[in-house]
């Protein structure tokens, strides 16, 4: 074959290649470092701890969480549900956990607001505060599933280290053979996502994480701060955007013990609705799968064509480095959701079916959200929760 078709494929294998490598080592180097800890059982002496559950979203997913709540292994536990009363459905949802005969006492703080924002279930939070009982409080959102034991691991690690407040990322499951295959390539395209449009770099945790561990004493300093005036009450009560004094704070992984049902259909906003796609995250998707085909090509034609020249030498060795970076990086993104590890050979065959559930998906939020802003897209791309 002509040199016209070898040198053009030789530049765009190595081109493939570079921006394989450079990707892998930022997602794996830069994005992925969320400590472990050593999970122990708690042995009683921490008294009662109250969990908050602000009930938003779905009644399905609300439900599935408080049940993995009253499932606790811990025996001191309460749960405070915190709803707004224009919400019929998670009100009777409330009144219904309340009835149910369970040791777990359950506490309800109904709002006269919508607590869909943020913001708003920061007011919802400080006003079910003195109504919890609580040595320790767990807040959770309500589309989070716990292991029997992750309360009380969690718990006992804070109040063994002498942690003020303890954030924990929640795992990611999904139910079908076929969604746990294209699972870990949906995550790996909105893990280069993020690093292609700088949107969301690694940061401290914020106070609305999906499963925050604090103690009381720390929840009071850090209101009596939010309730200072000027522009701390502007920026919302969060715990990590201030350096206190005699706060001992920690954020790790935690999806052994607790983690969200997700649909590939749907998958930024089940994982986590704060990792949003960018403007420029459709054409780089598109691009991402046209180096998935570029890779097979590249493999392809060293193969069939040999070996015995530079330019087919090459073509294959660097088809075959990006191939298994990209194999190595589906394995490890199956390793963590709990999906098809032993499918990672073959993650050409779900990266491009994830590629087009990408796009999808980000079509559907464009038109959810012409025209507004940032924190209006954002508030809208939780209604797919």
């Amino acid at each position: 074959m002509g040199a016209w078709f070898q040198f053009p494929l030789l530049f765009l294998c190595w081109l493939a290649a570079l921006a394989t490598l450079l990707v892998f080592l930022e997602t794996w180097f830069g994005l992925s470092g969320r400590n472990r800890f050593i999970a122990r059982r708690a042995s009683g002496a921490y008294g009662v701890i109250s969990v908050f559950v602000p009930m938003y979203g779905r009644r399905e997913k609300v439900e599935q969480t408080l049940r993995s709540v009253l499932g606790q292994s811990y025996p001191f536990v309460e749960l405070v549900l915190i709803y707004s009363e224009e919400n019929r459905q998670l009100s009777e949802l409330a009144a219904e956990v309340r009835a149910l005969r369970s040791h777990i006492p359950v506490r309800l703080v109904r709002t006269p607001f919508s607590i869909d924002s943020h913001n708003d279930r920061i007011r919802a939070l400080e006003t079910a505060e003195p109504s919890a009982h609580g040595r320790w409080f767990v807040i959770l959102d309500p589309d989070v599933l716990l292991d029997r034991f992750a309360i009380e691991i969690a718990v006992e690690f804070a109040g063994s280290n002498e942690v003020s407040a303890l954030a924990l990322h929640p795992g990611v499951r999904c139910s079908s053979l076929m969604q746990q295959i294209i699972a870990p390539s949906m995550e790996q395209l909105l893990q280069m996502n993020r690093i292609a449009s700088r949107f969301e770099r690694r940061k401290n945790a914020e106070f609305d994480s999906s499963f925050l561990t604090v103690n009381r004493g720390a929840f009071d300093v850090m209101n009596r701060i939010n309730r200072l005036p000027g522009i701390l009450n502007e920026s919302g009560w969060s715990m990590w955007a201030y350096q206190v004094e005699g706060l001992r704070t920690f954020e790790a992984d935690g999806s052994r013990w607790m983690w969200r049902n997700a649909d590939v259909r749907s998958w930024s906003a089940d994982t986590n609705v704060r990792r949003r796609y960018s403007s420029t995250s459709m054409g780089f998707t598109v691009l991402s799968a046209a180096v998935s085909l570029l890779t097979v090509i590249g493999i392809a034609f060293g193969l069939i064509h040999g070996i015995d020249n530079f330019t087919g030498a090459s073509v294959l060795a660097f088809a075959a480095v990006s191939y298994m970076l990209m194999w190595i990086s589906y394995f490890l993104f199956a390793r963590r959701l709990h999906a098809a590890v032993w499918f990672a050979p073959l993650w050409v065959i779900s990266h491009l079916p994830a590629a087009v559930l990408t796009v999808l998906e980000m079509r559907r939020l464009s038109r959810a959200t012409p025209g507004i802003s940032h924190k209006e897209a954002q508030k809208a791309q939780k209604e797919f929760l």
